[in-house]
């Protein structure tokens, strides 16, 4: 009897570590597309998870960190609480993302710079207020792909888009405008986004199937 239960536990021992396992989920090659947009500003604040599937929350920390600047790009009261901050982007953000940095826009402003910015940013602020579950997934991906099919109708390359960012940036902390979730962006952090196998935008399409948000599933 001893030896038959010592089989059976090395079989399921053997059955555990060797059995097939399901492959890592991941978003569709659009979804994580539109996410990528916000390369810059992902990396610049660190932000763990922001490309995982598997992540649908901030830690404490991080949203203590990003909470300020994150309702300061919203157009959101800092003193508001979750339960405000929720009902004002289920309320305003699906009819007016598409205004979100452009509202501030000067006449010494070169256009598609501030486009490249926005667009970069309104990626950055969605996925983040869905992390600090200010934002059911459904509403951010349909805003995230409509900024990506922005984005892809108003420029033809990640190298034209990375240049267009570097001089929105520029140009947007010139005139005294906040950039608190950001850092400095040149043309050496372009090239390393652009060099093949660094994993970024070097190593995915510009250009991707064009789908409906509620079709990119």
């Amino acid at each position: 009897m001893f030896l038959l239960i010592a089989t059976l536990v090395c079989a399921w021992l053997l059955w555990r570590t060797f059995r097939p396992r399901g492959a890592a989920p991941v978003f569709s090659q659009r979804k994580h597309w539109s996410l990528l947009l916000a390369k810059p500003m992902a990396d610049a604040m660190e932000v763990d998870g922001f490309y995982s599937p598997t992540c649908d929350h901030f830690t404490e920390e991080a949203q203590t960190i990003l909470r300020a600047a994150l309702l300061h790009q919203a157009g959101i009261r800092s003193h508001s609480n979750d339960e405000a901050v929720r009902a004002h982007f289920s309320a305003t953000l699906e009819q007016q993302w598409f205004g979100l940095d452009l509202q501030a826009l000067t006449a010494e402003d070169e256009p598609r710079a501030a486009m490249a910015f926005a667009c970069a940013r309104v990626a950055f602020l969605v996925r983040c207020a869905w992390l600090m579950r200010w934002l059911e997934p459904d509403l951010a991906w349909r805003v995230l792909l409509l900024n990506a099919q922005r984005a892809q109708d108003c420029f033809d390359s990640w190298e034209a888009f990375g240049s267009a960012y570097a001089l929105g940036r520029e140009q947007w902390v010139a005139a005294f405008r906040v950039d608190s979730l950001g850092e400095a962006f040149d043309e050496q952090h372009l090239r390393q986004l652009l060099a093949p196998g660094s994993g970024a935008w070097a190593d995915i399409p510009w250009r991707t199937p064009t789908l409906s948000p509620a079709l990119a599933r």
